[in-house]
């Protein structure tokens, strides 16, 4: 030891080396431990500085007017919005509310229109309880996130999917009916209707009807089958399920034409009316009935005078395009044309035809079996053939085609938050 440092430390070269350690230990540590501690308030200041950032910012939507957010949600996809619900009381509330809900509605209603999407069906293969919903969109055509939802009661027999009504599906089969938003994830279980009561679990598919799902004052759904197995009360059975009522009741003035029963012929719905197919009459036509969904009347519409193919009849389609019922018909010579209902529905107009044999549309299936499912920008046209199971655009002024998927069972669709009917 140096002399400056014995001064320095005194009496430290008379003690053990221990005790040097120890005394010089705890100096450090009691140091360390203020250092420590002073870091400590620090960061825990910083926290308290980043909560009190992050309430101000799950509180921004106060500083923003309202009109501007709604605006700006009413833009949003579901999934975001539900996502948005759990960052603000604000926005769960904004979101939950039946008029957000609705004014987003119409704005993925406009949207669809020049921007189209379906919804594919992907039933599990192994139970009945599960059923995979693919949305896909037309434009970019590419698959979009889809959703697996399980339903306790499964679905026996038959099944059939309705067109969406205002992004909801009826899913039927014989022993079990349902509404579904596959966006929210909602669905709900409704009573059996006396068609699916009196019905074996197996059909044949030209015996399957299926029911309307629309929507009036009031969302409804409209069953209109043949009477069976004798019809001691009229050719027709009509029931319609009121969802408030949660009840099905019959109607008494039904339509005395049998209606045509398909699995592919499901009834569209436009313009305040739903529509069926009936059975060949005596000339081996078939004709279109009309329920108004309002008055809750039935009435026959006008005769399509086309050259088609009376052998053809069975393969008749209907779709709805902008809201107007229209009819894709065989000709004798199998060129498809197109037949729109005028929106005074007193007659029918040609609006568009496809000379079959010219286009490729022969090459993918055979001519009897195409069903028109969707129409965008005037010019593209989904088209269904469901024995080959493929789905194509086929553009009305070039002629065109493009195999987009491999899948049939699909319906127009856009997303809503609609939940809760």
């Amino acid at each position: 030891m140096t002399a400056a440092y014995a001064k320095c430390y005194g009496r430290v070269d008379r003690e053990p080396l221990h005790k040097r350690h120890r005394f010089c230990g705890v100096s450090v540590y009691a140091k360390e431990m203020q250092f420590i501690d002073s870091r400590d308030e620090e960061v825990n200041g910083e926290r308290d500085c980043m909560h009190h950032h992050n309430e101000k910012r799950a509180t921004a939507p106060s500083s923003l007017p309202n009109d501007v957010v709604e605006e700006i949600f009413i833009r949003l996809p579901v999934k975001t919005l539900i996502r948005f619900k759990s960052l603000s009381k604000q926005w769960n509330l904004r979101i939950k509310s039946h008029s957000f809900a609705e004014k987003h509605l119409k704005m993925a209603s406009s949207y669809q229109v020049n921007h189209p999407s379906l919804m594919l069906f992907f039933p599990s293969p192994i139970t009945s309880t599960e059923i995979e919903f693919h949305p896909f969109c037309l434009e970019g055509r590419r698959p979009l996130s889809h959703t697996q939802l399980s339903f306790p009661l499964g679905f026996l027999g038959w099944i059939h999917y309705s067109r969406s009504c205002d992004g909801l599906f009826c899913i039927q089969s014989s022993k079990s009916i349902c509404v579904v938003n596959p966006a929210t994830r909602w669905f709900r279980y409704l009573p059996l209707s006396g068609y699916q009561i009196l019905n074996p679990t197996y059909l044949p598919a030209n015996l399957i009807t299926a029911a309307a799902f629309v929507k009036a004052a009031d969302y409804k759904l409209v069953w209109l089958y043949n009477s069976f197995p004798f019809p001691p009360n009229g050719v027709t059975t009509c029931e319609v399920f009121d969802f408030r009522a949660n009840a099905w009741r019959y109607l008494t003035c039904t339509p005395s034409y049998r209606i045509y029963g398909c699995i592919y012929c499901e009834p569209e719905s436009a313009n305040g009316s739903v529509y069926w197919f009936t059975e060949r009459n005596n000339n081996y036509k078939m004709d279109v009935i009309a329920f108004d969904i309002h008055t809750e009347k039935f009435r026959l519409l006008p005769k399509i005078h086309s050259s088609s193919d009376p052998d053809l009849n069975d393969h008749r389609s209907m779709c709805t395009l902008d809201d107007r019922l229209c009819i894709l018909i065989t000709t004798s010579i199998l060129d498809k044309e197109f037949w729109r209902l005028k929106s005074s529905e007193d007659m029918w107009e040609k609006i568009y035809t496809i000379n079959f044999l010219s286009t490729p549309l022969s090459w993918i299936g055979s001519e009897s079996y195409w069903r028109p499912v969707t129409m965008w920008k005037k010019k593209k046209m989904l088209l269904s053939h469901p024995c080959s199971g493929n789905l194509v655009i086929y553009n009305l002024q070039t002629g065109s085609v493009r195999i987009i998927h491999s899948h049939t069972l699909c319906m127009p669709y856009f997303e809503s938050l609609i939940s809760h009917i």
